[in-house]
Parts: C-alpha cells; sequence; structure tokens
C-alpha cells in the first residue's frame, strides 16, 4: 500500500517517525546515485552528531529534540529531611529538559580518484531549522559551501520551523516544502539558486545533481525515492492516518484539499 499523498507525507514528519525516515531517505539518494555516477564519482552519508537541549514550560508525554531516541533518566527520589531547621520552599517553576544526541545526515558526492567533495546535498532536520544554536550552525556550514567550489543542493522536507536561506524567505515562499539547487560556476562571482516549492498536494520534483564540467547533470526522484522507503519501512501498516496531522497546522489551502481530497485522513493538527 502506497501513501495517500502524492508527494511528502506530512505524517513522516512526526517526532516518532522521522528520524528513521532522515536516516532511510540519505541512504536510498546515495544507493540511487551510484547507480548512476561510478565509477568516476561515488557518493556517500555524511552523519554529524550534535548535542543539544531543550527546556519544555510543562512536563507531559517523552520528546525527541530531532533524531535518534534518548532514554529519559528515572524520577530522583525526593529529598530527605534537611540537616538543619530551615525550612524548604517548593520551586515555583519547574521545566523539563530533554537532552541527548542528534544525528544529522547529508549525502556527499565525490570525485573517486581524489576524494574531491564535489556536491553537498543536506537533507533539512529540525536541529537545522530550529532558532538557536542549530539554525546558525546550519547557516554557517551553507556560507561555507557557497564560498568554496561545491555544488549545494537542499531538501526540506519539514514545513516548521525557519528556513535557512535567504533566498527562500526574501520574500517567503508559500509553500509546505523546498528543494534547491546552487551551482558553481567557475569565474563566476555570482551563485544562482534553482528553487522547486511544492505544496502537499503536489508530487515532489525530480532534482539534478550537479557533477564538474562537462558531466551532464544526474537526476534524483525524491518520489521514487520516498516510495521505496515507505514500502520497506511498513509506514503503511505504522502510520494512523486516524490521528491528527502532525504539527505545524496546515496551510487553509492544504487543508481544504486534505478534507475534500483525503476525507478519511485527520486534517487538525495535534
Amino acid at each position: 500500500m502506497a501513501s495517500p499523498f502524492p508527494g511528502m507525507d506530512p505524517y513522516l514528519e512526526d517526532s516518532g517517525i522521522w528520524p528513521g525516515f532522515h536516516h532511510r531517505l540519505a541512504d536510498e539518494l546515495a544507493d540511487r546515485l551510484n547507480t548512476h555516477i561510478g565509477p568516476k564519482y561515488y557518493a556517500d552519508v555524511e552523519v554529524h552528531t550534535v548535542f543539544e537541549e531543550i527546556t519544555i514550560a510543562a512536563p507531559s508525554r517523552a520528546r525527541y529534540p530531532d533524531v535518534g531516541v534518548y532514554a529519559r533518566a528515572p524520577e530522583e527520589p525526593a529529598p530527605g529531611p534537611a540537616a538543619t531547621a530551615v525550612a524548604v520552599s517548593e520551586a515555583p517553576v519547574k521545566r523539563e529538559i530533554v537532552a541527548g544526541q542528534t544525528k544529522l545526515r547529508a549525502v556527499h558526492v565525490y570525485l573517486t580518484e581524489t576524494d574531491e567533495l564535489v556536491t553537498s546535498i543536506e537533507l533539512l532536520s529540525p536541529y537545522n531549522k530550529r532558532s538557536g544554536d542549530g539554525l546558525e550552525e546550519y547557516r554557517r556550514k551553507r556560507s561555507e559551501h557557497l564560498l568554496s567550489s561545491v555544488h549545494l543542493v537542499e531538501i526540506d522536507l519539514l514545513r516548521g520551523g525557519t528556513r535557512p536561506g535567504r533566498e527562500v524567505n526574501e520574500p517567503p515562499l508559500d509553500t509546505d516544502y523546498v528543494m534547491l539547487v546552487n551551482r558553481y560556476w567557475r569565474g563566476r562571482n555570482i551563485r544562482i539558486s534553482e528553487i522547486w516549492p511544492a505544496a502537499l498536494n503536489e508530487a515532489l520534483p525530480g532534482l539534478p545533481v550537479p557533477l564538474l564540467p562537462p558531466d551532464p547533470d544526474v537526476a534524483v526522484s525524491l518520489n521514487a525515492a520516498i516510495e521505496a522507503i515507505y514500502g520497506r519501512a511498513g509506514y503503511d501498516w505504522r502510520i494512523d492516518y486516524q490521528h491528527p496531522v502532525p504539527p505545524p497546522e496546515l496551510r487553509p489551502k492544504m487543508a481544504t484539499w486534505l478534507q475534500e481530497e483525503l476525507p478519511d485522513v485527520t486534517t487538525t493538527a495535534g
């Protein structure tokens, strides 16, 4: 059984599903590229681990900062009696902190002979789009790519968070998902981003992956990659489409489309 959505399935953005999907998508794209670019080039998955803490105003169910599964420490025992006759006041504010490791993945295309990095395919994760250290860290990495001879392919399959690129924020794109390709051209001072917006009710585009001239681009089908992952990961029986669409809330236009075209899917965000 295939996903009921024509492109990206918003239920894959759920915090319990996304980590595995993010991992599988990186591997799937690297495997698909390697069937077309060898032996001159090869694609591999770069895994970068970061440490982060998220403070939540009120404790609730277990939270996951981004990628990975974290075990919550057992509750501390109640403090014993005070050693002196000093009254101990109960803390007026209690906030939950979720801490753990976040694994970020990118697909890199290298020149086999020299291991030169040719193209970086960045698969944005919630950490990359969360205001604070994660967003700033990714923006620095992004700037380094744009100042180098590396082609940049950016795949943003998350509706939430802040899009890191200025070219997709000024003016903002009224869409759900964004893919872009930014090529390095020797001798040019300006780099241009080719941008593919994709709404929830649209198929995802086939993206060109640039290589070194004079080699032509290699096309990668995001739709085909997600369809393959969906079947192998068992999402067709793991996802309950009677549950609300994961946050953030759908854009009004998409909520209307979902209600009309997929009436069996719950449209209210959790």
